[in-house]
């Protein structure tokens, strides 16, 4: 509940797929968490169960802030990355949930340091940035800006 306008949003590891089975076969970032909360001063962190994007609306209202996400710079999984149906393989990777990856918050000095040193033996990546305000959007390729509808699983109403 501590993200601040101005902090860096980063995430672990991969995101998308998990109905191909990579819910099955994961690890807990338990030694990720710790080895961050030694290296920087985390302002939030959650992990990412319900979807990328349902898991960081939770740290924004909860720290009544908003978010941009730099849709280039969120990791897809090779697993979403196959997918055939549908949805593109970043709508999986924003979506899909059960990655157990971490999603975090940091400030722009720690994001810097973490940015051009990561401490932890997996992938890490600088996905966007906490904003003033409530909205939550995807800044695409293009550079256009758009909203971005609570994806992922809903506890009160299921997958959406």
């Amino acid at each position: 509940s501590g993200a601040k306008p101005g902090d860096w949003i980063f995430v672990t590891g991969s995101l998308g797929g998990s109905i191909a089975g990579r819910h099955l076969d994961f690890t807990p970032r338990v030694s990720e968490a710790l080895v961050l909360r030694e290296t920087c001063k985390l302002t939030a962190m959650i992990d990412v169960s319900d979807g990328l994007v349902a898991d960081l609306y939770h740290i924004l209202e909860e720290s009544t802030v908003g978010a941009i996400l730099d849709g280039l710079a969120i990791p897809v999984s090779d697993a979403a990355a196959a997918m055939t149906d549908d949805r593109s393989p970043l709508e999986h990777a924003m979506g899909d949930g059960e990655d157990f990856e971490l999603l975090f918050t940091v400030s722009p000095e720690d994001g810097k340091a973490l940015a051009a040193n990561n401490p932890l033996p997996i992938p890490l990546s600088h996905i966007g940035e906490i904003v003033a305000g409530d909205a939550c959007q995807l800044c695409e390729k293009s550079g256009k800006e758009t909203a971005l509808p609570r994806l992922g699983w809903s506890h009160d109403v299921g997958h959406s």
